[in-house]
């Protein structure tokens, strides 16, 4: 498979853990945005985000991420902020994972992750409000959009191979 694939989408929609998943299906590495900047600025993302800092570092890091070898790159939620990832993104598949807002919700409340609010209000609040206003970006950038409420990681994991494998084909049959 010579392609890679970008996961997109809002905070708990589903990155890490399809990406993890993925990455296995399709024997290529996993790559986490949010880790390979902590890893690059030294700092915890939650740092990041508090001073401000988070989108900078994103942009130093992502144009590095995906200019390597095909690999299953999980983003950070605000990575289509940065007006470059489109271009950046040229080449690989880029799937837009979603979920209504109070699945978000009930997820962060799950996941008890420090990370601050973007918008002053509870993050499980939060999350489908800016979900909501991320959404056109989402929708510019994405190859393809995947409810991440309705089936398991799993399953997604399969649609996303069966893709990469039609597209690969050049007859746009599934090759086995």
């Amino acid at each position: 498979m010579g392609e890679g694939v970008v996961l997109i989408g809002p905070r708990a929609s589903g990155k890490t853990t399809l990406g993890r998943l993925l990455a296995v299906e399709l024997g290529l590495p996993f790559r986490d945005a949010d880790r390979e900047v902590e890893r690059a600025a030294g700092v915890p993302v939650a740092d990041l985000l508090r001073s401000g800092e988070l989108r900078e570092w994103e942009q130093r890091v992502l144009p590095r991420l995906l200019a390597g070898e095909p690999a299953v790159v999980a983003t950070g939620g605000g990575a289509v902020l940065w007006d470059g990832l489109r271009e950046a993104c040229r080449g690989w598949l880029v799937v837009w994972l979603d979920a209504p807002g109070p699945v978000l919700a009930h997820r962060i409340r799950a996941q008890n992750l420090d990370r601050p609010s973007l918008t002053g209000a509870p993050a499980d609040e939060e999350a489908g409000t800016v979900a909501r206003e991320r959404r056109p970006l989402y929708e510019r950038v994405a190859d393809l959009r995947l409810d991440t409420e309705l089936d398991p990681p799993e399953t997604l994991a399969r649609k996303v191979t069966e893709i990469l494998q039609s597209r690969a084909s050049p007859d746009g049959e599934s090759a086995d």
